[in-house]
């Protein structure tokens, strides 16, 4: 499936996302969703959210403000969507940090089937150290090379039966059978808070558009990668810092997503 395809069905679907989230990130999630061409619904308590996730078309949970009551919440939703056959996809922020944490990633994987997860390479490894018994906290400054972050992707992939995709500098997307590594951004996108967050969102976004889970990451990573890079040079042009370069990656998030063609993929062809 080429990106026309995937911008063409995003358009045509322009789902809506359930979406439980943190509240660090909330305004960041709605935004880039809208801006993509779809909407998100926020429905965090227990007597609403099931009825929520009937009328949307794929479930976001997001763990970083984590406590007993949205772990409740997102069980219900989580097993709701299974039920309806949506997708589920899972942001497992902070993975490891506490024994909470890991106490409630394997809560929610004993109670609900998870689509796709989308992580950093600190939360992958601490994913799978729990499937190996380990007990540690955050692995923090993991540096993986392309090559053992794409094999990090494939082992989760096996152990958690579904879709892994773990970004940063480069995302390395897997099924356990495809993998694909999604290059390029800008460096400028580890200063923006809630950059994973919206990440995850984009990629519920497309899963919510009727793509499988290993197109609907290589889809969100392709066009998060695109738009960071062209907002770096709208920045660059205008001589902007990180509020302008927020501004500039929504507006190429809105651009993309509606099949506008940017001046920066013009230069680039040129350059090439």
């Amino acid at each position: 499936m080429t990106g026309d395809v995937w911008i063409k069905q995003l358009q045509k679907a322009a789902p809506r996302v359930h979406c439980l989230t943190n509240p660090v990130s909330m305004q960041e999630v709605a935004n880039v969703l809208l801006a993509a061409g779809g909407s998100a619904i926020m429905g965090q308590d227990e007597t609403e959210v099931q009825e929520i996730t009937s009328f949307c078309q794929a479930t976001l949970l997001n763990l970083g403000v984590l406590d007993e009551n949205r772990i409740c919440v997102g069980v219900l939703a989580g097993r709701k969507a299974n039920e309806l056959g949506h997708p589920v996809v899972l942001d497992p922020v902070g993975a490891g940090a506490s024994l909470f944490r890991r106490k409630a990633i394997d809560l929610i994987r004993k109670r609900m089937e998870v689509s796709l997860i989308r992580c950093n390479q600190e939360e992958a490894c601490a994913l799978l150290d729990m499937e190996r018994g380990a007990t540690g906290g955050v692995e923090s400054g993991v540096v993986l090379t392309e090559a053992e972050q794409l094999n990090l992707a494939d082992l989760l992939a096996g152990v958690y039966e579904c879709t892994v995709m773990i970004s940063g500098e480069a995302d390395a997307v897997s099924d356990g059978e495809r993998r694909m590594l999604l290059t390029g951004g800008d460096r400028r996108m580890a200063r923006l808070t809630g950059s994973g967050c919206m990440l995850s969102a984009l990629c519920a976004l497309f899963c919510g558009a009727g793509l499988a889970p290993y197109e609907a990451a290589c889809a969100a990573g392709s066009i998060w990668k695109e738009s960071a890079w062209i907002a770096g040079r709208r920045t660059d042009r205008m001589q902007g810092g990180i509020g302008s370069f927020r501004v500039h990656l929504f507006d190429a998030v809105d651009q993309l997503c509606h099949g506008v063609k940017c001046r920066e993929d013009q230069e680039r062809r040129g350059e090439e």
